[in-house]
């Protein structure tokens, strides 16, 4: 990615730009050294809105047989053929399409495995949730200028059809990091799963699939609940996943559980709200029972690194009041107050930090 930067910023500079009509040949131009930093960053954003497009018309799953040209896929979308060439050759320079031959696009082995709609790896369903993201990241500006989020995500104003395409956004995620979830040991011994803040149950409706001996609660709000239900309803498992509608912050949650999970959720709070979201939890958690902390919103303790966690940040002070990435410190404090042990930070294979712990 960082040569096809560096050729666009050079072509530019060189005022050697050709438009070339139903082709995409690239040009050889010699480069001596790498754009400055800055200039760098502002190009890199284009290969991910590339992305986005293509997976928002289905490009890599129209792709999915074999190569095909711009008039031939723009058929098969519906969409005309000189604007989708410009999207085609933009993938294609990212290292998302290969170019078999002059005007013709391919998938790359990678874009067939993980970008083409039906795939058992297929990861593009999260692109409504991306797009919202960016946009709010986009917002970071007035936010910070404002002191308030300028793209808030308040539960309790949002209209029904705002909130459930939002929670519909959220359900290919959670679905998928339940199934990720599943693989793990803890869950042999587990009867009962508290999933705080679940939005679509994707997580719980995942592992009860996985672990039929496994019944799970989902917590939610009670303008989300409605929502949460309707997905566990679909999924057919209304008599293994009970959702009450509870908000954590102000009521203490009731029952007895063999392990939590807590999905994009402390990242939403304020210190003290995740505090004693902690403790609320814990007071529910039987011993030896393991917690489970997900999100993007978990950074080292210098506040640098990941560095996707840190640019992400932007697009939680933009979502929420107190919302923001929390360092593994402040975590670890929070658990071993509410009484757990073990507290380790690991990553999931798609590389998103994770926290466990165990109830003392």
């Amino acid at each position: 990615m960082a040569n096809a930067v560096a050729q666009i910023y050079f072509e530019c500079r060189t005022i050697k730009i050709k438009l070339i009509k139903y082709k995409c040949e690239p040009q050889a131009l010699p480069v001596s050294s790498d754009p400055p930093p800055s200039l760098q960053h502002l190009l890199e954003v284009y290969p991910s809105f590339a992305l986005l497009a293509g997976l928002r018309l289905g490009v890599f799953t129209c792709l999915k047989e074999g190569p095909l040209n711009a008039v031939e896929a723009a058929a098969a979308l519906r969409v005309d053929p000189r604007r989708l060439e410009a999207l085609l050759c933009a993938l294609a320079a990212a290292g998302l399409l290969e170019v078999p031959d002059p005007g013709l696009f391919a998938n790359t082995a990678e874009s067939a495995r993980l970008l083409v709609k039906g795939h058992p790896e297929y990861l593009g369903d999260g692109h409504a949730l991306w797009a919202q993201l960016w946009g709010a990241a986009l917002c970071a500006a007035d936010s910070i200028r404002t002191g308030q989020p300028q793209a808030r995500h308040d539960f309790a104003t949002m209209s029904k059809g705002e909130l459930g395409a939002f929670i519909e956004k959220l359900d290919p995620d959670a679905l998928e990091t339940g199934g990720v979830l599943a693989a793990r040991p803890e869950w042999a011994g587990c009867r009962a799963l508290l999933d705080v803040g679940g939005g679509s149950g994707g997580v719980s409706i995942a592992l009860c699939r996985a672990h039929p001996h496994l019944r799970a609660t989902v917590v939610e709000l009670p303008a989300v609940a409605p929502f949460t239900r309707r997905f566990v309803g679909k999924a057919g498992l209304e008599a293994r996943v009970e959702v009450r509608e509870v908000d954590i912050l102000s009521k203490p949650l009731e029952g007895s559980f063999g392990a939590a999970v807590l999905k994009a959720f402390l990242q939403t709070l304020s210190p003290e709200q995740a505090r004693q979201a902690l403790l609320r939890v814990a007071a529910t958690l039987q011993p030896g029972a393991s917690i489970f902390i997900l999100g993007q919103g978990i950074l080292d303790d210098s506040r640098l690194s990941p560095r996707q966690a840190a640019c992400f940040n932007l697009a939680l002070l933009s979502l929420y009041p107190e919302g923001r990435a929390y360092t593994e410190s402040e975590h670890r404090a929070w658990l071993e107050e509410a009484g757990f042990a073990a507290v380790e930070r690991t990553a999931l294979p798609d590389g998103s930090p994770l926290i466990t712990a165990r109830r003392r």
